[in-house]
């Protein structure tokens, strides 16, 4: 779109030439027409033009002098020439003022639109440029609370203000058109940044803060383009500081995120109207801490999924931004990594997004819960699988290494590493096979062994038999074998040999 103003002193002229631009094509959009040179100075302020076409003769600011102002306080709008006279004077103090071309009046049509033609290519390639340059300074704007001077001297916005919205929808496709539509019925200048899949920032710029109106407008054409899918859209405060790109994005996201908890196919908020007022809440998670460890330890999957519930409803009823839900979910997952041994190369096998990635992608409250819920009892259940395969030969591993090495520590931290289970879990499972606890099961070799060496080691000392067996503590091992044999080990030497 080119936009274009009018400045000639004769009415018809000025008038007619308006009509004969805009019947050419829709890209050619008239803006105003002017008397002379001082009116479109005065209004140039609100304003936004691309081409001047002004006559030379005029009262007040002639041609002349009227583009040698906007060449030095406008230099981005391009000038055009017409007169019906045709000394080289004229021409001459045109090239040099940086008009684009002189027109004889009457104007040739072919020779006008040629120019008109080549302007708006030579416009719209540098509109590219400039919006390529733009939008990549805006992206690294997000992830910056506190942008440098030098960072922010490098962005110049097309208007004094801009509006960050942020919308999010089941495709990516969607919500491109979205924008295509507002950019259509508004006319809006509107940057486009797609944080990731179906999650885009638009930066709508205005010469003033947007009304209730205009953002109520805006939401109605929203309305129509999302054509009855589900779609979150929200709308920032009006800024005209670039550095508070992000407080403005935070804000639009903010409003668009609690679309979550709405029912109706589309939600529309702005940051002012949001009904959900932000506040601290408190960390929802340490209640459900205890239990959770409790059915993680015994692998109870319906526990641990009806505590999830429970959690999820607190979150809820908080009405949790994703933010909050996205770190109760790690706090789960960190008490899993903690108690299951083999949950992280599990998890993580199963996990082929980041998590905050799946939860952004999720549309209602319910979404994200299934979601995390699901991959989560997924884990487990495989884990608990693969327990249920190796408890027919995990306690007898066990029993097998304690036999060979019973005069060393049986770290039980160690030993659950060796068959692959929790310490806890090996514990439980140990008793439950043998009736006994691997601590009783040390003892009970560590005595069987004690009493073959009595038996049939004469020569060495009882203090030496302790320490064969892991007991070097004489009194420790004499006390502790006459508790399980009944007797002292020189009562059950002497006895021996008898």
């Amino acid at each position: 779109m080119l936009r274009i103003a009018i400045v000639d002193d004769e009415v018809l002229i000025r008038e007619g030439l308006a009509r004969m631009i805009s019947k050419e094509s829709s890209t050619f959009v008239v803006t105003g027409i002017y008397p002379d040179g001082k009116h479109l100075l005065d209004a140039l302020p609100s304003l936004h033009i691309d081409v001047v076409i002004t006559d030379i003769r005029m009262p007040q600011i002639d041609g002349l002098e009227l583009i040698r102002q906007l060449k030095a306080n406008h230099p981005g709008i391009r000038s055009l020439l017409m007169s019906g006279f045709v000394e080289f004077n004229y021409a001459r103090e045109a090239i040099r003022s940086s008009a684009v071309d002189y027109l004889l009046k009457p104007i040739n049509k072919e020779q006008l639109f040629e120019v008109l033609y080549s302007l708006e290519k030579e416009q719209k390639l540098l509109r590219e440029k400039e919006e390529c340059q733009r939008t990549g300074l805006l992206h690294s704007l997000l992830h910056i609370e506190e942008p440098s001077a030098v960072l922010l001297s490098g962005l110049t916005l097309p208007q004094p203000y801009f509006t960050v919205y942020v919308l999010k929808g089941s495709s990516r496709e969607k919500v491109c058109g979205i924008a295509d539509s507002l950019r259509q019925e508004k006319a809006f200048l509107l940057d486009t940044l797609e944080v990731q899949k179906g999650l885009q920032a638009w930066i709508c710029y205005s010469a003033q803060p947007l009304t209730p109106e205009e953002s109520h407008e805006i939401g109605e054409i929203i309305g129509v383009a999302s054509k009855g899918q589900r779609l979150h859209a929200g709308a920032s405060r009006s800024y005209d500081d670039p550095g508070k790109f992000r407080t403005a994005y935070l804000e639009g996201k903010l409003a668009c995120d609690a679309g979550i908890y709405s029912p109706l196919l589309l939600h529309y908020v702005t940051i002012r109207e949001l009904q959900t007022p932000v506040q601290a809440v408190s960390d929802p998670f340490p209640p459900f801490r205890e239990p959770l460890i409790h059915e993680l330890q015994i692998l109870n999957v319906a526990g641990v999924l009806e505590g999830l519930h429970k959690l999820f409803s607190v979150l809820e009823l908080q009405q949790a931004y994703p933010d909050l839900i996205l770190r109760t979910c790690r706090q789960v997952e960190d008490t899993a990594r903690k108690e299951l041994q083999e949950f992280e190369a599990v998890y993580r096998k199963d996990c082929s997004q980041r998590l905050e990635e799946q939860i952004e992608a999720c549309m209602t409250f319910a979404e994200i819960e299934e979601l995390f819920a699901s991959s989560f009892s997924a884990a487990l259940n495989e884990i608990r699988k693969h327990r249920l395969e190796m408890s027919g030969t995990a306690v007898e591993t066990v029993k097998r290494w304690v036999a060979a090495h019973y005069n060393q520590h049986a770290d039980l931290n160690m030993l659950a590493g060796i068959v692959f289970l929790t310490p806890s879990y090996l514990s439980k499972l140990f008793k439950q096979e043998t009736g006994l606890t691997l601590t009783d099961y040390v003892i009970e070799i560590r005595i069987r062994k004690a009493k073959q060496l009595l038996k049939n080691a004469p020569d060495l000392k009882v203090h030496e038999i302790g320490t064969e067996v892991g007991y070097p503590d004489p009194a420790y091992f004499n006390k502790l074998f006459k508790k399980v044999v009944g007797v002292t080990p020189n009562e059950y030497k002497r006895i021996s040999l008898v």
